[in-house]
């Protein structure tokens, strides 16, 4: 059905609640294997700001295992539990969000074809909101490769890192930020080895534990 409607799956909160046990439990299916099983959602679960990253065992642990484990990585989709809703409430400022790289914002009588091939790509980032990326991607051929990224930030920065996995573990190049200034913009190229690595991606979070995240790009 969902290659025939060209559609997208992925996991909700997984390794908790009801996913406990998942995606680890289906890794070898066929339907988690495909590009539409685009990878699982990312929400700070459970909360432990004595992490430098939100969310940092449960859901960047549970990408990068998917991301070893499939054909081509997966992504972490930015989700949020709001339940009851009052008028006094606000949204934005309390979510992670998700800013999806699109040509235009598809109409509501028009194909959201872009929006879930998009995301199928992952062609977007998540963010608390705090770091916003302009542009992003990797740059160069065989071994010898360039993350370039731009962002704009509201609190002093604390780290970027660069991310990358062989298909069996994962290791990190850490950027240490610590003398950038409030309310600024900042331009990552960072250059590295591609040699055996299967995947790669790319962070950035500030001083008061807000953060964004790239979904992680195949090297070939």
């Amino acid at each position: 059905m969902v290659n025939r409607e060209h559609g997208i799956i992925w996991t909700t909160h997984p390794r908790t609640k009801n996913s406990e046990e998942y995606p680890d439990r289906y890794k070898d299916k066929d339907f988690f294997l495909s590009d539409r099983f685009i990878g699982a959602s990312w929400e700070s679960l459970p909360t432990d700001l004595s992490q430098p990253r939100l969310c940092e065992v449960r859901c960047f642990g549970t990408g990068d295992d998917m991301s070893d484990w499939a054909p081509t990585p997966k992504s972490l989709i930015a989700e949020g539990d709001t339940y009851a809703k009052w008028p006094d409430d606000e949204t934005y400022p309390e979510l992670a969000v998700n800013y999806l790289k699109l040509d235009k914002v598809p109409r509501f009588d028009e194909s959201w074809a872009p929006v879930t091939e998009g995301l199928r790509a992952g062609n977007f980032f998540g963010t608390t909101g705090e770091v916003l990326f302009h542009n992003w991607g990797v740059e160069g051929s065989g071994n010898k490769r360039t993350y370039n990224a731009e962002i704009e930030y509201t609190y002093p920065l604390e780290f970027a890192e660069l991310v990358w996995g062989d298909g069996k573990k994962e290791d990190r190049k850490i950027i240490d930020l610590t003398d950038t200034l409030p309310f600024g913009t900042h331009k990552f190229s960072i250059p590295f080895d591609a040699k055996g690595k299967k995947w790669v991606r790319f962070a950035v979070w500030d001083s008061a534990g807000n953060g964004a995240y790239l979904q992680p790009v195949a090297l070939k």
